[in-house]
């Protein structure tokens, strides 16, 4: 939907420069000794871009036996530079699509190395031999440290390599890391209790490191938004982010010890579909176009939100190219899409839009599923 959304907001911006290019063609020479016919070239521009417009909107150069050849030249020129732009982005977003996908693991190995970090940063700070006179008395009989899961992570070899593999550090970050201990850890009313205790059971370890996570690291604003300033897709991330790292402290106590929760069950496959969406979105765009604007009669169609519309092709692209999902999971889905990043009204618009339009495919036999994708899914 972003990589969608970006692609359309690049095209316009590919047009408007063609359309610069085509208006230089047609001003006035004043190094020319000639007389100029200012209102003939005006007439010229705007014919030329015109001409554009309609190769842009047929998706196919320009044909106007009438126009001069200078005109058509111009705009054809202004069409195959719009192609030739407009592909690269199109080949830029679907790779940078792909790559904000494993930024999620990437987020995920970041904030398991936080808490290892912390962890090392609560040890030395209790080490230090001179304090502030103005310094909150900490109780150091124990300390995030001295953790079992923070342990099982700073000892975990897997997380070495990814940290290494994903180019992560906090070397250079220890300012940071520093004030979330002082500002973040050691004004917060649980970790002070646990420090308080010189020993702990395993499950009164994993209540603090989850408690760390789940409350300071996600929840405090010293924290989250620093996260935020390295992946501007954080917010959208963190959600996930969290429940990898959750289940990764939990396998601590498993019989066989801690393990990194992986992205997804089948990368592959999910790339593979993530790749097909987006190509088959952009490959259908004038059918998908047309079927809409027939379940939007009463609407008009060059009115409706771009997001809802982007949405809303998606969802006919998922519903028409992969058999194996159900019908009501692909709605679920693109109604969910639409509440969070769209209008407040456009789930609503999305919900009315879909089931009707999903039960007319059904009805003319373009909308089959097979497999998984028969389930009712209720």
């Amino acid at each position: 939907m972003q990589a969608l959304y970006a692609l359309r907001q690049a095209e316009f911006s590919n047009q408007q420069l063609a359309l610069d290019g085509i208006a230089d063609l047609f001003q006035p020479d004043l190094n020319s000794m000639e007389p100029q016919n200012k209102r003939q070239l005006e007439g010229f521009r705007k014919l030329a871009g015109l001409l554009f417009e309609e190769a842009v909107k047929a998706n196919q150069p320009a044909k106007d036996d009438d126009a001069p050849t200078k005109v058509l030249k111009a705009a054809n020129d202004g069409y195959v530079f719009y192609q030739i732009r407009s592909k690269k982005d199109q080949q830029h977003l679907a790779q940078m699509m792909i790559k904000q996908v494993n930024g999620i693991y990437e987020d995920y190995i970041r904030v398991l190395s936080l808490l290892v970090e912390l962890g090392h940063a609560a040890q030395v700070d209790s080490e230090r031999k001179y304090r502030d006179v103005d310094e909150t008395p900490f109780p150091f009989e124990s300390t995030l440290n001295d953790n079992m899961v923070i342990q099982a992570l700073a000892s975990h070899q897997p997380l070495q390599n990814e940290m290494l593999r994903q180019g992560i550090a906090w070397a250079d970050d220890l300012g940071f890391i520093r004030k979330a201990l002082r500002e973040v850890l050691k004004t917060d009313d649980t970790y002070r209790a646990y420090c308080e205790q010189r020993t702990h059971t395993e499950d009164e370890d994993q209540a603090l490191v989850q408690y760390v996570l789940r409350t300071l690291v996600f929840k405090s604003d010293t924290i989250r938004d620093y996260l935020a300033e390295i992946d501007l897709s954080w917010t959208e991330n963190s959600e996930v982010v969290r429940g990898l790292a959750i289940r990764t402290l939990k396998s601590a106590q498993t019989p066989a010890g801690l393990k990194l929760e992986p992205l997804t069950d089948d990368w592959e496959e999910d790339e593979r579909f993530l790749n097909t969406l987006f190509d088959q979105s952009l490959k259908n765009d004038a059918d998908y176009e047309q079927l809409l604007a027939d379940q939007l009669k009463n609407w008009d169609v060059e009115r409706v939100a771009v997001l809802d519309k982007i949405i809303l092709k998606l969802a006919v692209c998922e519903l028409l190219n992969f058999p194996g999902i159900p019908v009501k999971v692909t709605i679920n889905e693109y109604i969910e899409l639409a509440k969070a990043y769209s209008t407040p009204k456009s789930g609503k618009f999305v919900n009315g839009i879909l089931d009707n339009l999903s039960e007319k495919l059904q009805a003319s036999g373009r909308l089959r599923k097979s497999g998984r994708g028969l389930l009712d899914n209720k």
